[in-house]
């Protein structure tokens, strides 16, 4: 398939994707977007609604909850494997 767009090991010819094995694998989304997105909800105290990401990003409300669950999820996780110090 020559749409995907992978890098290939000079070494032993294994193909892989720069997104494979992260929260942007399978999405049709662009990067950009998804930038955007994680700008956006570092930046705001009080977290960001579905609903903002989706007039601001000019994605469908679906995807917006998509990203903005799989976001959250991703920052729950990293929180929990390196604790703050208080």
């Amino acid at each position: 398939m020559s749409s995907r767009k992978l890098q290939q090991c000079n070494r032993c010819h294994r193909q892989t994707s720069i997104t494979a094995g992260t929260i942007f694998d399978s999405t049709k989304l662009p990067l950009t977007v998804w930038f955007q997105a994680i700008y956006l909800m570092t930046q705001d105290k009080k977290g960001v609604s579905a609903m903002k990401l989706h007039r601001h990003l000019g994605v469908s409300c679906n995807a917006a909850w998509r990203m903005r669950h799989k976001l959250m999820q991703v920052m729950m996780e990293r929180d929990r494997q390196f604790p703050r110090a208080r």
